[in-house]
């Protein structure tokens, strides 16, 4: 059965094992991303905007939280115990949603659970690897696509259950997913290498890891500050757009089917799942042939992509009328914007893990995660506005940030040989 699998997975099946881990984790964050709005404004009577900044809010919340957890995985308790320790936590958040808990102390306890083991898994990917290896752009690209089936499910399930028997029954869901998440981690725990906290392991290296860090800073704070930006429009794709898709689209299936609405959620992976593969091919094929592999140059095409989908949808809801803006346009919005994202997301991921200094992944790796929590937060923000400015003027004005971000990476990538060189 193995000769079935990657390539990448049959030589690193420590690969195999996280990317199965992260599928059922990402299932089971999605699957709470995915109705959140839903369950704040039908079943708790949170207005439009209130909810919206409660969504933007608690992802950014969620994204800021992984600096300190990395720093305690990295200095005192090691990855394993932080990635089983913060499943725990998210567990209890979810529990606590399925029977009613107040909903400010569940957000809090997933929130807190997701900044403990969030940046270790792609830290512990990392560690798999030395830095120059050729399967490791290959393995962290795939670890996306494991990323994006638990996604791709999430809506489809959690979704369903929630639209027709109650929100809650999508918690359960995404509990049942965390707990998957946790066995198949203990069970091939072995598979993974040595996790010591780096204070134990590497404790007369301080100098040398400040100077690494120091000669990658301004090169990392710029793709940070461009992610930042791209998110504020991105991250409108479980906030704005999904209640656009519920209100606005017509969702009909021939003369007696209407598509549920939270199932436009799983485009996005589904395009992860349909486009990696060929991402991945092309990539090694333009390597092969000693084609320039400038990452920075790639997030700004990606950029332009998603900035793209951004006009063409505000375009079309401008020509068209309330609710006759058919599902097809909006399935192939977010099917462009996932294009769009492959070339970001993934790529600067495995930029940081590869500039990040010995000893020092999870950490690195957390800071890669909090210009998604700035960017939610912001999203958040930028989401009250929509009811004020109507969902075509609000798309068009979503486009101005990832154009804005493919000017930042066009600037950095300019100066990036210098930098990495010196590091």
């Amino acid at each position: 059965m193995s000769r079935w699998l990657p390539k990448t997975f049959r030589d690193h099946p420590a690969v195999l094992l996280l990317a199965a881990k992260e599928m059922w984790e990402a299932f089971s964050y999605v699957g709470l991303r995915t109705v959140l709005v839903y369950y704040l404004t039908q079943d708790l009577g949170y207005s439009t905007e209130d909810a919206s900044l409660i969504y933007g809010t608690f992802l950014g919340v969620a994204y800021v939280t992984p600096i300190l957890g990395g720093w305690i995985a990295d200095r005192f308790i090691g990855r394993s115990a932080a990635i089983v320790g913060g499943a725990l936590l998210k567990m209890a958040g979810y529990i606590g949603l399925v029977i009613g808990a107040n909903v400010t102390g569940c957000l809090a306890a997933i929130v807190i659970g997701n900044g403990l083991f969030l940046p270790t898994l792609p830290a512990t990917l990392g560690a798999l690897f030395s830095p120059n290896a050729p399967d490791r752009q290959r393995s962290f690209s795939f670890y996306y696509l494991a990323v994006s089936a638990g996604a791709l499910l999430a809506p489809l399930i959690c979704g369903t259950l929630g639209e027709n028997f109650g929100w809650r029954y999508s918690f359960l869901a995404s509990a049942s997913g965390l707990a998957a998440a946790i066995v198949i981690f203990l069970a091939g725990r072995h598979l993974l290498p040595p996790d010591r906290p780096a204070a134990a392991s590497h404790p007369v290296d301080e100098a040398p890891v400040a100077a690494t860090s120091l000669s990658v800073i301004p090169l990392l704070a710029g793709v940070l500050a461009a992610v930042i930006v791209l998110r504020v429009a991105y991250e409108q794709l479980g906030n704005t757009v999904a209640l656009f898709a519920a209100s606005q689209v017509d969702r009909s299936l021939g003369a007696d089917i209407t598509i549920p609405y939270t199932w436009f959620q799983s485009l996005n992976p589904l395009g992860v799942i349909l486009f990696t593969p060929l991402l991945v091919w092309g990539w090694r094929k333009a390597a092969a042939r000693g084609g320039a592999q400038n990452d920075y140059f790639r997030m700004a095409i990606g950029s332009c992509i998603m900035a793209a989908a951004f006009v063409g949808l505000a375009l079309i809801i401008k020509l068209g009328q309330p609710g006759e803006i058919s599902w097809p346009v909006l399935a192939a919005f977010f099917l462009m914007v996932t294009f769009g994202e492959l070339w970001v997301l993934p790529v600067g991921l495995s930029l940081f893990a590869r500039l990040a200094p010995a000893g020092r992944g999870a950490i690195t790796i957390a800071f890669w995660y909090s210009a998604r929590a700035a960017g939610n937060f912001l999203a958040g923000l930028m989401g009250r506005a929509e009811p004020a400015l109507g969902y075509g003027n609000f798309f068009l004005l979503c486009a101005v940030f990832p154009l804005l971000a493919a000017t930042i990476f066009v600037a950095i990538g300019r100066r990036s040989r210098r930098i990495i060189e010196a590091a």
